[in-house]
């Protein structure tokens, strides 16, 4: 016994000398550590298995109720009033006039466009495509995009195509395709 105490003394002083008293301190306090770890990690890992297993019964549960809970067009009235939200196509005309009003907003020349309108007859929808070739800077594009879709509530960015010409160029070429829906006949 006397001999083993010795042999730890002598290690002792030796790793003080050798790595210092806060080195001493450092492995201690990992040592401390690893201990609490290794102690608390079961622990850990039971909470972890039953937070997964209450995780899951709550995802099945999410999932059965929004299929029970799932909101269907039980009456026409309801689908009369949802279609009655929409705008009617005679409307068509100050919704263009409130994209060239953002285009004025955003500094953009529209120089042309391609207009097409839906011939689907006795539809519950009628769409108005337009589709505008700028070349403008990305944020001049971003802007003009986002004020047409919070000016008109009925508009819905169907496409976006953007090309930059050069590497170092700021302007890009860009084909912006808006669709209006409207109430249909």
């Amino acid at each position: 016994m006397n001999r083993i105490s010795s042999i730890a003394l002598v290690l002792r002083y030796a790793l003080a000398r050798r790595i210092g008293w806060p080195g001493a301190v450092g492995i201690l306090m990992l040592a401390l550590t690893l201990i609490v770890a290794l102690a608390v990690a079961p622990r850990w890992e039971k909470n972890a298995g039953e937070i997964k297993l209450q995780t899951g019964a709550a995802l099945v549960d999410l999932n059965r109720a929004r299929l029970e809970h799932r909101i269907q067009p039980k009456t026409s009235e309801q689908l009369l009033r949802f279609t009655a939200w929409f705008p009617t196509i005679d409307r068509n005309a100050g919704d263009l006039r409130r994209l060239m009003e953002q285009a004025e907003l955003a500094k953009l020349d529209l120089v042309k466009g391609e207009y097409h309108i839906s011939d689907a007859q006795g539809a519950a929808f009628v769409s108005y495509e337009v589709v505008l070739p700028v070349k403008a800077s990305y944020d001049t594009l971003r802007g003009f995009i986002a004020g047409v879709l919070n000016a008109i509530p009925n508009a819905s960015l169907a496409e976006l195509h953007i090309e930059r010409a050069a590497v170092n160029s700021t302007i890009q070429d860009a084909r912006i395709h808006f669709t209006f829906v409207y109430r249909g006949a």
